[in-house]
């Protein structure tokens, strides 16, 4: 299974790190963010709508497919929004509906 982890060489200054992708009308692959620290930053540019998932599932159970996914308070976003989770969440994806973009900070 394809996944992208946050890591070293995607980092920004002050020893945070960043993702950042785009996503037309499917799911994201999950971007694990297991044992990071802190609060995990998200921000969502949704196309038509946009829906950031996370899980506490097993990197084991990402792998298997079976994972499960819980959709964040926002919901479907249809306009910008920004928010932080736990990083306690093993990793994160993005449902979108139209082109989304979506960047992640630790």
């Amino acid at each position: 299974m394809d996944r992208m982890k946050l890591n070293a060489g995607s980092g920004i200054s002050n020893g945070r790190y960043s993702f950042k992708g785009e996503v037309t009308s499917t799911t994201s692959v999950p971007v694990l963010v297991e044992n990071v620290g802190g609060i995990v930053a998200v921000l969502v540019k949704p196309g038509t709508s946009a829906r950031v998932e996370f899980t506490l599932s097993s990197v084991a159970a990402i792998q298997a497919g079976t994972a499960s996914w819980i959709a964040w308070p926002h919901g479907d976003a249809t306009e910008i929004v920004a928010d932080g989770v736990t990083s306690k969440v093993t990793a994160l994806r993005l449902a979108s509906v139209g082109t989304s973009s979506w960047e992640i900070t630790v």
